[in-house]
């Protein structure tokens, strides 16, 4: 019998801590990177939702189409740049075209933006994720008559 108990404890738990780091580590840290992307997409979408929202209520008041295009472009922008966001992996696209003084219509602005996910090492190709979002404004028939 106590040949077998020398046995069995030979066959102790030493070294499963290490097999359990070593399997459990990457894990922890590949779900902790898997939230962060999944906050800065988020926020991305919030920051980019917001500012199409802005451009086309910016752009709802202008009195021509093409003013109204250069509005929402530029408040979009700001409110990207006021985000923290780069402009240069943005695009802004204002639909005007069915506003004119004394007749009803809609704005439609759209603002895409690229949020890198790159430097968080995860298996994405590319390493970027294209957040896109638009919102449509009515335009006031009577802006700007006096």
């Amino acid at each position: 019998m106590n040949h077998r108990t020398r046995t069995s404890r030979s066959w102790g738990d030493e070294g499963s801590v290490s097999v359990e780091a070593a399997v459990l580590v990457p894990v922890v840290l590949f779900t902790g990177l898997l939230i962060v992307a999944g906050a800065r997409v988020s926020s991305a979408q919030q920051a980019v939702d917001n500012a199409a929202s802005a451009a086309a209520r910016a752009a709802s008041i202008a009195r021509s189409p093409a003013a109204a295009q250069q509005s929402g472009t530029r408040v979009a922008r700001e409110r990207l740049q006021h985000e923290g966001m780069s402009s240069q992996d943005s695009r802004v696209e204002v639909d005007a075209s069915q506003i004119a003084l004394g007749r009803a219509g809609h704005v439609r602005a759209t603002v895409e933006c690229r949020v890198a996910l790159s430097d968080l090492a995860l298996p994405l190709p590319e390493g970027t994720r294209t957040i896109t979002g638009s919102f449509t404004s009515p335009a006031d028939p009577y802006r700007g008559i006096t």
